[in-house]
């Protein structure tokens, strides 16, 4: 039980075409879907060589006001002005083991925890916020 491996960091971008740019020229990554097909304008997956998709990008517009609701409502509130540097990135994922143990070690210590299911993917998250203020996906298949 516990993780099993790194699966994916998200960047949250105003830049999206710079960004998406960058990684596929620069890193050579692959734009490929996403699940249930969400608008080009609202992100992107970027896939590595072996087709895993390691770089997730969410993209905002700080004059839409419902495009952020929803952002921060799915990925938790933060600061637009915030978003530069290492402050970018929203999230890593990890792929883990152990759903309900988990849950209950969080309760054990009083970590305060999010829980999603993502029908398309047939996946159980686990979000959880490390002491430096760093979100944490934990994924369970």
């Amino acid at each position: 039980m516990g993780i099993r491996r790194l699966e994916h960091f998200n960047i949250r971008t105003e830049r999206l075409e710079a960004t998406l740019d960058f990684y596929t020229r620069v890193l050579l990554l692959r734009d490929g879907p996403r699940p249930g097909n969400p608008p080009r304008a609202t992100g992107a997956w970027l896939y590595d060589a072996d087709d895993v998709p390691v770089v997730h990008v969410t993209a905002f517009d700080r004059n839409d006001a419902q495009r952020l609701a929803w952002i921060n409502d799915y990925l938790g509130p933060r600061d637009p002005d915030s978003l530069h540097g290492s402050g970018a990135i929203d999230h890593v994922a990890l792929l883990a083991e152990g759903y309900e143990d988990t849950i209950a070690r969080c309760q054990a210590l009083g970590v305060p925890y999010r829980e999603r299911l993502v029908a398309a993917l047939d996946l159980r998250q686990i979000f959880v916020t490390d002491p430096n203020g760093i979100s944490i996906e934990l994924n369970y298949r």
